[in-house]
């Protein structure tokens, strides 16, 4: 009657009897073939080379024609904002920013925008965007095109990047001299790093209609075209030594392949040396170097889509289906010919230039190349059908344990005879499952979850702790630590009949497989990563529970694997490293300080920017662990266990 009702499929049968004991071996095998196969893309074999998917981006390519004046512009322009800093030590000087796009001639604006602190009653944070637009002299403002540079006040812990505004103008200067632009041009200046762009594309989008009750975007003034593309500076020093190219969004998003390749491209066209995770003097001695360093460059790709927050400005446009990235110009720290000292800051002129005129020659948005991909060298590729058997193959284990897991647990119990064996499949009396005991278990599991994500939030309960006097960070610790102790004794009060324990084994592994699967198409890194931690979990549970080593170590492993946990010891390792001067107690101590400030800072992005992580994190994984941390403890009803000991 199809393949479950098959009789040659239970235990009882050779094949079945052979699939329920090398269970674990087979999930082992497509657990090391998934790790293997994400290895062998680093080979050339597997990986593709870049391309221009799109025709249209090739006038960029052509003969720039911005010139040594445009330098000599942004060099004036740097000297006297050094000077307006000087009187600026914590603020923006938006009125010389707002002067000089006037006095370029264009439609200057300032946008203001609030930020009410969500954990604190009354606090407040204040900020003004100030953009400028040049209008397309060929065509009504249907299309536009973003340049972006934030701006770091002096008293900033960030790397200074006062030059980006410099240079941002000086090639304002020269569109504007332009008539071929067929899209409005707008160069926008953002304060409070992140929250000044996300405020302004909030009002540029929403117009202040959908304004949260925390972020008070407000509206615009005036507006562009829709937007097609963003280009985000970054610029230490007009002495530029390399240019670091950003992609990664927010989420894990990624702007079209096209993009990354046009700009490399055009910086290799114009002598600089640039690319993805880009270092000065980057050089392969040998094929295995260069397969290691491929490798390496992939895991830190996944590293940072992981975590979903965006590595720039260019970050918070992907939400909008605007391609961006952003070009970090790192200063030059060697000594330089004097002579000809800012000769790399006229080449990043013309790499602006070419982009733009690229940009300027689109006739619709971005969709030709890929993009879902995985960066192996600053040429070579592999999309997403090449990666995503590697999280399938992680995940299969997961699917195979709950097949295997339902034949056994639905046949006869193999303690009878042979002769009884020789009975017709419909004379075996079923064996009546738990399915409202289970299911209440897991909804139980699911709404510790839910209090995980949704107490954090709550007004009233911030308001409680701050009229107690806890800082945001021990509240937000306090009300995840006390679901994480109801998580841990939860199996030590409710304990499930019989059969049970089987019966949420395979709804644990059908549930653990598709949250894996569903997380790595909309954030592969995310989904990557978890997967390869999680599924050796479900190769060492095992239905018959004992006291042996794997049973200690599974249970060991299994409760090394609760979040908070799992962040705890990544925040101990960074500081072992990062301060290997400290004692081993010093560490400890401060570990659970940075910790508790970065599931807060998880926090404030999924509130804020509307980050994922924390909220896959606390609601779905976290009661997975509590399932997991079930199975691993193994225990049954009192009346069952009596029973079978009594018999």
């Amino acid at each position: 009657m199809g393949l479950l009702s098959d009789p040659s499929l239970t235990p009882r049968g050779k094949f079945g009897r052979t699939l329920a004991k090398h269970s674990g071996k087979i999930s082992l095998f497509f657990y090391i073939a998934g790790l293997a196969w994400f290895v062998c893309l680093s080979h050339p074999e597997f990986s593709h080379g870049t391309y221009l998917s799109e025709n249209a981006l090739s006038p960029g390519l052509v003969d720039p024609e911005i010139g040594q004046d445009s330098v000599r512009l942004a060099q004036t322009l740097y000297e006297e904002l050094q000077r307006e800093r000087t009187d600026h030590k914590s603020t923006t000087p938006h009125a010389w920013i707002a002067a000089k796009m006037h006095q370029i001639g264009l439609e200057t604006h300032v946008h203001n925008f609030t930020l009410h602190y969500p954990f604190s009653t009354g606090k407040e944070y204040h900020g003004k965007n100030v953009y400028g637009i040049l209008r397309a002299p060929r065509i009504s403002s249907t299309e536009g095109v973003v340049y972006t540079a934030p701006y770091r006040a002096v008293n900033s812990v960030h790397t200074d990047i006062t030059a980006s505004v410099p240079m941002l103008l000086a090639f304002a200067d020269f569109a504007r001299k332009k008539n071929y632009w067929a899209k409005d041009l707008v160069f926008l200046v953002t304060e409070q790093e992140q929250l000044g762009m996300h405020a302004w594309l909030e009002a540029y989008h929403e117009g202040g209609i959908k304004d949260s009750p925390i972020l008070r975007c407000g509206n615009l003034p005036a507006r562009a075209g829709a937007l097609q593309a963003a280009l985000n500076l970054e610029i230490q020093d007009l002495d530029i030594d390399y240019i670091d190219v950003k992609i990664e969004g927010l989420n894990g998003q990624l702007p079209n392949l096209d993009m990354f390749n046009l700009v490399q491209r055009l910086t290799s066209r114009s002598g600089l040396s640039s690319g993805y995770k880009h270092t000065p003097r980057k050089k392969r001695r040998s094929n295995r170097d260069s397969l290691e360093d491929n490798l390496r460059h992939m895991v830190e790709m996944l590293k940072s889509q992981a975590t979903g927050v965006p590595n720039g400005n260019h970050g918070l446009f992907h939400r909008y289906r605007i391609e961006s990235l952003t070009l970090e110009a790192v200063k030059r720290t060697t000594n330089t010919n004097n002579s000809n000292r800012y000769g790399t800051a006229l080449s990043l002129l013309k790499t602006v230039e070419g982009i733009s005129r690229s940009l300027n020659n689109l006739l619709e948005r971005f969709h030709q190349s890929y993009f879902f991909y995985i960066l192996v060298q600053n040429d070579r590729f592999v999309s997403i059908g090449d990666y995503m058997p590697c999280l399938i193959a992680l995940a299969s284990p997961m699917f195979i344990k709950a097949f295997l897991l339902w034949l056994t647990t639905t046949s006869a119990d193999d303690s009878t005879s042979e002769e009884e064996d020789t009975t017709t499949h419909e004379e075996r009396l079923p064996i009546h499952l738990p399915y409202i005991s289970v299911l209440l278990y897991m909804v139980t599991a699911l709404l510790l979850g839910f209090f995980c994500n949704a107490l954090p939030y709550s007004q009233h309960v911030r308001d409680y702790f701050n009229s107690m006097g806890v800082s945001t960070q021990w509240s937000v610790g306090v009300i995840l630590a006390v679901q994480v102790l109801i998580g841990i004794l939860l199996p030590l009060f409710y304990t499930l009949p019989e059969a049970g324990l089987e019966l949420l084994h395979i709804g644990v592994l059908i549930f653990t497989g598709v949250a894996l699967i569903v997380t790595g198409l909309l954030n592969f890194a995310l989904g990557f990563i978890l997967a390869a931690i999680i599924s050796p979990v479900t190769i060492l549970l095992q239905n018959e529970h004992n006291n042996g080593l794997r049973q200690k170590l599974t249970r060991i492993y299994t409760f090394v694997l609760n979040p908070m946990i799992v962040i705890y010891l990544l925040v101990l390792w960074l500081i072992l490293f990062e301060f290997p001067e400290l004692a081993l107690k010093d560490m400890a101590v401060r570990a659970i300080s940075a910790s508790l400030d970065a599931i807060t800072y998880g926090l404030m992005d999924s509130i804020i920017y509307g980050n994922w992580l924390y909220t896959a994190i606390a609601a779905i994984y976290f009661p997975l662990w509590i399932l997991y941390w079930t199975l691993a403890l193994g225990r049954k009803s009192y009346a069952v266990t009596l029973d079978k000991k009594l018999n």
